[in-house]
């Protein structure tokens, strides 16, 4: 998903001028107004199939990304006895701008389509595909390790002298299949090609030259990844959009085979989450917990040591949010997640039953560059890694949930700020 807003990109954390959470407020009518196909029967009472169409346009920014804008939608086919959807096809876009002494720069642009079918086969399997492109020219390296230094507040050093590019298109396919009540088996596989940008003279080069450290890096040429994953689930949740009560457990297995010149890194990839959904009373308010640990073993492509399930882990807007994203790689993660999200109203809009909710939350994990840690890596201490904060959650119908968080974090000064579809989890 999009997370456009994330803070301090550009060398030292700094203060972000992250806006995304008030176009959402502005641009809510404009999401109405712009919705096609709906009959205005309300969807709690539907009885003959329709289509539903909801889109949102997107504005964000910070000071290290510069500002941009986009668009999250979602297009769902509606019927009796289908849940949530028949089908729905969502896409997100996003493109960011900022000034540069040779002219204007991109930083971050982010496209991609996802179809999902929960039904394919009666309740018994569910099909999703997602093409992604993504290109990312600024990201963000400091070394390996929970003890790496970001540079001071003063910019002691030039941010560039942190970043470096990647381009990685993505297409994605993933099966689910019903084995036994809320006991689900997943299988998928993800291709991906990646083309990386490292200029001279920056930490990552450096990096990359040190024999000390060889261990962590491979080839730097354009490669494609091909990944196969399988996954145990159980999932008890009442909704898989906006969830008020259950669980949703899972185990997984990711596999790189990997070897070859076009394909050249062998590594697999484990994973355990649990998340627990609990609303005392049927009030308005909602619990939810998330715990996560993630392991990569053999030989991974680095930028896998910032992410897990394709996404950042310690920072970023589906990891510990006010941290920044890629601002922590290492093999070994684990983080948890407690938010409480509390209904604030009720409504109908063209027959759409709609919610805003808010949401108040604290973030927080570490990560180990491999087994056993090593200290001169990784500090000797407790070493977490924290975020809090809170924000505004909006759900549309039974298809759509749109979020904005803001977070701070000893890492990001002062917040971090993140406008994107769905929950963190």
């Amino acid at each position: 998903m999009l997370a456009p807003s994330r803070a301090a990109r550009r060398g030292p954390p700094r203060r972000g001028a992250f806006i995304g959470v008030v176009m959402a407020a502005l641009t809510l009518v404009y999401a109405y107004a712009a919705r096609a196909g709906d009959n205005g029967d309300d969807e709690s009472k539907l009885t003959a199939p329709k289509n539903d169409f909801g889109i949102f346009p997107v504005g964000g920014g910070d000071s290290d990304i510069g500002v941009g804008g986009g668009e999250l939608s979602s297009f769902s086919r509606l019927a009796p006895g289908h849940t949530p959807y028949v089908w729905s096809l969502q896409s997100g876009a996003f493109i960011s701008f900022r000034p540069d002494p040779q002219g204007l720069q991109i930083p971050y642009q982010d496209y991609y389509l996802k179809l999902i079918i929960p039904q394919l086969v009666g309740d018994v399997l569910r099909l999703e595909v997602r093409p992604s492109y993504t290109r990312e020219t600024t990201q963000r390296y400091y070394g390996v390790g929970n003890a790496s230094i970001a540079p001071d507040a003063n910019g002691a050093a030039p941010a560039e002298q942190f970043e470096y590019g990647r381009i990685h298109p993505t297409i994605q396919v993933r099966a689910r299949l019903k084995l036994a009540g809320a006991l689900y088996l997943e299988v998928g596989n993800s291709f991906t090609y990646n083309h990386l940008e490292v200029p001279p003279g920056t930490k990552l080069a450096s990096d990359l030259a040190d024999p000390a450290l060889a261990h962590f890096f491979g080839p730097i040429e354009p490669h494609a990844v091909d990944i196969f994953e399988d996954a145990l689930i159980f999932d008890t949740r009442d909704d898989e959009n906006n969830p008020k009560t259950g669980m949703h457990h899972q185990i997984k297995l990711r596999l790189s085979l990997g070897g070859t010149r076009s394909f050249p890194y062998r590594y697999g990839q484990t994973n355990a989450t649990v998340r627990f959904y609990l609303t005392p009373g049927d009030g308005p308010a909602t619990i939810a917990l998330r715990l996560v640990g993630d392991v990569l073993f053999g030989h991974p492509p680095f930028y896998e040591l910032a992410r897990y399930e394709d996404t950042f882990a310690i920072g970023g807007g589906k990891g510990v949010r006010g941290v920044p994203a890629q601002r922590y790689y290492g093999a070994i993660k684990a983080f948890g997640n407690l938010e409480t999200r509390v209904a604030l109203a009720s409504f109908h809009l063209f027959g759409k039953p709609s919610s805003l909710e808010a949401a108040v939350f604290v973030d927080g994990g570490r990560v180990w560059s491999g087994w056993p840690p090593d200290p001169a890596l990784d500090g000797s201490g407790l070493g977490l890694k924290y975020g809090v904060g809170g924000g505004l959650r909006l759900a549309e119908g039974k298809a759509f949930v749109v979020r904005g968080d803001l977070a701070w974090s000893p890492d990001a000064r002062p917040i971090g700020g993140y406008f994107t579809a769905g929950h963190i989890f």
